[in-house]
């Protein structure tokens, strides 16, 4: 709501002679409105904000962008493939954009075709979120069962993205998991399920698993019974009660 007040505000600004705001900017403002509502879980209003910018001006890259984020969101994976390449098209070195390119196209199965834009996002130095970045790449090669390589590109997310680089702690502890070092793949979906990644089901069901399978019943026990507690009703839920009924 705010964004639209902020927005209303300025455009005020401008019919009262203080200022002239351009079609570009207006653009920019209903993108910035639209990237609220994604946030929100909202991707049609993101995609009616998107149309409206789009009429003042087409040629911006990360109008194309949340275009592509929020077809994602929508599972229509053929336009948000299509915008996100519209995107990189319009300026080559922006990184977020590149890193969605190459997420989409993992999502696709062509993982090839992925690595030329997730290796010029991660390798950006000006990039804020390269970690997102070296994690996708780090999950590419954890795919195709090339476990070293795999974790070489998760250490530098972890690196690059110290507390919020949840998803690559936990690639990084299936990884070990798939290697037999259970100690070091148990350290690592602890740190996936922690602080900022407290909420990260995945990891959480994950080290229930490596306890059980390192013979811990007692740690194994106190995790699928929290993830009862902690995500009723899902998936989640239900195979933790299965490998309760497992445990001695």
């Amino acid at each position: 709501m705010w964004l639209l007040l902020c927005l209303g505000g300025v455009l005020g600004c401008a019919s009262g002679g203080h200022h002239s705001v351009g079609k570009t900017d207006r653009a920019r403002m209903l993108v910035e409105i639209a990237n609220g509502a994604l946030l929100e879980g909202d991707p049609v209003g993101a995609l009616q904000q998107l149309a409206r910018a789009q009429e003042l001006d087409h040629s911006l890259p990360e109008l194309h962008h949340s275009k592509a984020l929020a077809y994602h969101k929508r599972q229509d994976a053929l336009l948000a493939l299509f915008e996100a390449k519209e995107a990189v098209r319009l300026k080559p070195d922006y990184s977020d954009a590149n890193n969605t390119l190459g997420k989409l196209l993992m999502d696709q199965g062509r993982s090839e075709e992925a690595l030329v834009p997730l290796n010029l996002a991660a390798h950006d130095s000006l990039y804020r979120d390269s970690y997102k970045a070296w994690t996708n790449l780090g999950i590419l090669y954890y795919q195709k069962k090339e476990y070293d390589r795999a974790k070489e590109h998760l250490n530098q997310a972890i690196v690059s993205g110290a507390s919020h680089a949840c998803v690559a702690y936990y690639y990084r502890g299936l990884v070990f998991f798939e290697q037999g070092r259970l100690q070091e793949s148990i350290s690592d979906y602890q740190q996936a399920t922690r602080k900022f990644c407290a909420g990260y089901a995945d990891a959480v069901l994950a080290l229930g698993l490596a306890y059980q399978k390192n013979r811990q019943i007692d740690l194994a026990r106190q995790v699928y019974l929290e993830i009862q507690e902690r995500y009723p009703h899902t998936d989640f839920a239900d195979r933790a009660m299965k490998k309760l009924q497992e445990l001695p």
